[in-house]
Parts: structure tokens; C-alpha cells; sequence
């Protein structure tokens, strides 16, 4: 067996079903299951184009037991596959995957962290039911960070809404952690009427009655950095919120002053600011299926190839957890069973150099490093572990590779 086989054993079975369930086209050449592990490559390899793809195929190690594919059959293959059939693979993957839980969150309920983000296409995209043409799509992300994998996606035209695609996408008995740019009270609502919670981050200047103050309880290890934090149920003036009471907790971190509303009451103040400090997780996530797999280059123009492109990335994404994890196993190392907050080593703290996001000031980064230094062990890919993955895929999968890829996996930095 190859670390090919090796990282497509998870879900090779589920391929097989589901190309057994599919009518094929009548003129087929190459199959979807071949498609899939392709796109496997293509994200693995870490590369940037279209062409840079054909190449990789063209001189692709016999072990891998991939074809040499003209250009023109690639694109082929992701207008004639429909896109549902790699969603279905991927819903599929993450109920058969044993994935642990983020035993920090896990206590929470389920949590769901929401955002968009725009890549960038190759060439002009006409989406069909708008006729926009684009060079950019937007990503409409859900992230389930109990789990730590994707919980769903919409792609969509570049100037689609966040809140609609949000609304498209909610699900019964999930809390939904959102930035401010999703603040709308009638979306807080709607969260609330499909019988899940949220937590939003508000505009500092929103106009609040309050109802009742509520005691503030916070580890020792926060409080020198937080300051002129208030937990209290509060009512609005506004239209939409007439007779709705609701939580408000607010917090100064540095200079940053967050204000975060909610329908949980049954959490602690510390929780809820816990719950919004997890969102960055999603802009983390983006850098590195953007940057770390590359799939920044959306190397296809077609609405249906678009979609089947983002969930093979996703799937592509799962699959080198998996593998990551199964391989630290091996010697010995299992995912945290609890998380404490403790000081973090100051080479963990990335301070990020977007000046909209709250990790640009040092408190709030340390914090969050604080949080995460013990679970990126096992829900992070390095990219040096990504690298000797790829170096390695035509070998025979032997102890020698589980060595060699827990060598990066256990010195990251």
C-alpha cells in the first residue's frame, strides 16, 4: 500500500457506493471515483493551476496509478460530474470518521463559527441565476468547532449575502458564533425561531435597557488582560426587539471593546467570551485551505465544477487530519482529553497583521494561543507536514513515513 492509498482508504468504500448508486454519462472515459482522486492530488501536491496539474499527472509515479490527463479532460470532468456527488461523499466522510471533540467546547453543546470569504478565479465566472460574471466567488462557511471539520458550505457570486446564506444553512440545536458583520436583529431572531442560540458580536454604539445585572467570573489567568467586564440582561428600543430580553456581555481586551450579545443563559460569562475568542478559528481556517493547500487557485470557471472543486478540498482536508492523526497514534500521541489555559510559548502567539482583526493586539493573541497551543497538535495541518506528506505519496506507507511525517507534525514552527 502507497501513502496514497494509505490517505484515500477513509473514504474510498464511500466512493465505490456512491458510483455504484450514479447513472454514468453514455460516453464516459475516466470514472468519478478517478476524478476524486485527482482532485486528492491536486490539493495535496499543493498546486496552483490547471496546467501545473496536467504536468503533475503526465509525470506522476506508476505507484500512484493516476493517468496522464490532456487538459481538456479535466475540465471535462468537472462540468460532466455533478457537484452533488462529492457533497454527498463528504457528508458521508464525516459521519464515518472517528474525530474526536474539542474537549474545551464539547461541554457548550454543538458550536457553529460563520463566515465568508472570496477566492479568487482563474477566469471569468457566469453564475446562471444572476448572470453576474466574476472573477471572484465568495465561500459561505460553517465551521463545527466542537469537531474542528466543516459543517457545511454555499459557494456563491462575490457580492451574495452572508446573512441570507447563513439563514440557508441553519440548523436545529446549534449555537452559531458570528462577527459583527452579520449584526441584524432580525437575524438574531430568525437563529433563535429555528430553535438553535447565537452569539454575535454587536456595534458598540447599539442602544441597551438593562434588566438585570449578572455576576462576572473569570479564571485568573484572563483577568490582567480583560478589563471592565459586565455580564447583564438588556431590552433595545428597537422595532424588531420590542418585548425581547437578551444577554449582553462586554469586555475590554487591550484596546478592543467587545460587545456580545446572546440568547444563552446558561453558560458563564467567561464562556461566552470563550465562544467569540473561537471565531478566529475560521480565519485561520481560510488561510490555510487558502495558503497551505492552495486552494486560492480555483482552477475552473463553471458553477457546477466550482462546487465540486471546494467540497473535494474540504474532503482533501479531512482526509490529511485523519491521516495526521492516525499516524501520531502510532507512537503514542492522542488528542487531549480537557484543555486548560495556560501560558502558551511566545513562538505560538500570532499576532495577526490585518488591522480589522482583534489578534493584531498582542493581549487577544496570547489569549487565543493560550487556548489552542494544546489542539493544534491534531486540528492542524504544518505545512511542512503537508510538504513531506506530497514527497511521499508513491511510497509504500511503512513506520519509516509515520516517523517522518510525526517529525513535523510535533515541531510545526
Amino acid at each position: 500500500m502507497t501513502t496514497f492509498d494509505r490517505l484515500m482508504e477513509p473514504v474510498l468504500p464511500i466512493l465505490q457506493e456512491i458510483e455504484q448508486e450514479r447513472v454514468p454519462h453514455f460516453n464516459e472515459t475516466h470514472s468519478w471515483p478517478l476524478f476524486v482522486r485527482v482532485l486528492v492530488y491536486h490539493f495535496t501536491m499543493g498546486y496552483q493551476s490547471m496546467r501545473e496539474l496536467v504536468t503533475g499527472l503526465r509525470h506522476a509515479d506508476a505507484a500512484l496509478a493516476l493517468p496522464a490527463l490532456p487538459r481538456s479532460t479535466v475540465s471535462q470532468m468537472f462540468t460532466r460530474f455533478d457537484s452533488d456527488l462529492l457533497h454527498r461523499a463528504l457528508v458521508r466522510l464525516l459521519a464515518t470518521l472517528p474525530l474526536p471533540e474539542n474537549p474545551e467546547l464539547a461541554l457548550l453543546g454543538t458550536i457553529y463559527l460563520v463566515d465568508g470569504s472570496s477566492f479568487p478565479t482563474l477566469h471569468h465566472v457566469i453564475w446562471e441565476k444572476c448572470k453576474d460574471v466574476a472573477r471572484n466567488v465568495k465561500l459561505h462557511f460553517v465551521f463545527d468547532a466542537t469537531r474542528m471539520v466543516p459543517a457545511s458550505f454555499i459557494i456563491d457570486a462575490a457580492t451574495s449575502s452572508e446573512r441570507v446564506a447563513l439563514l440557508a444553512q441553519l440548523q436545529k440545536g446549534v449555537t452559531y458564533v458570528l462577527d459583527r458583520g452579520y449584526m441584524e436583529f432580525a437575524l438574531f431572531l430568525d437563529i433563535i425561531k429555528a430553535q438553535s442560540s447565537v452569539v454575535m458580536r454587536s456595534y458598540r454604539n447599539m442602544v441597551v435597557e438593562t434588566v438585570e445585572e449578572l455576576p462576572v467570573t473569570l479564571p485568573d489567568e484572563v483577568t490582567a488582560a480583560w478589563t471592565t467586564v459586565r455580564d447583564r440582561l438588556v431590552t433595545s428600543p428597537h422595532p424588531d426587539m420590542e418585548g425581547i430580553v437578551f444577554r449582553l456581555v462586554e469586555c475590554t481586551i487591550g484596546p478592543t471593546v467587545n460587545r456580545l450579545m446572546t440568547d444563552r443563559t446558561d453558560i458563564t460569562t467567561f464562556q461566552v467570551i470563550l465562544l467569540y475568542a473561537y471565531r478566529w478559528q475560521i480565519e485561520l481556517i481560510f488561510r490555510a485551505l487558502k495558503w497551505t493547500m492552495n486552494g486560492v487557485y480555483v482552477i475552473t470557471e463553471h458553477e457546477e465544477g466550482i462546487n465540486s472543486f471546494f467540497a473535494a478540498l474540504f474532503l482533501t482536508a479531512l482526509l490529511h487530519i485523519h491521516l495526521k492523526r492516525d499516524c501520531l497514534a502510532q507512537e503514542g500521541h492522542v488528542p487531549p482529553i480537557s484543555v486548560d489555559i495556560s501560558d502558551a510559548p511566545e513562538k505560538h502567539v500570532q499576532i495577526s497583521t490585518d488591522c480589522t482583526r482583534t489578534t493584531t493586539h498582542l493581549a487577544i493573541a496570547r489569549f487565543m494561543a493560550q487556548v489552542n497551543a494544546k489542539l493544534a497538535l491534531f486540528w492542524k495541518i504544518p505545512k511542512h507536514w503537508l510538504k513531506a506528506l506530497a514527497a511521499n505519496l508513491h511510497r509504500p506507507f511503512t513506520i519509516d513515513i509515520v516517523r517522518a511525517l510525526n517529525e513535523h507534525a510535533l515541531t510545526p514552527f
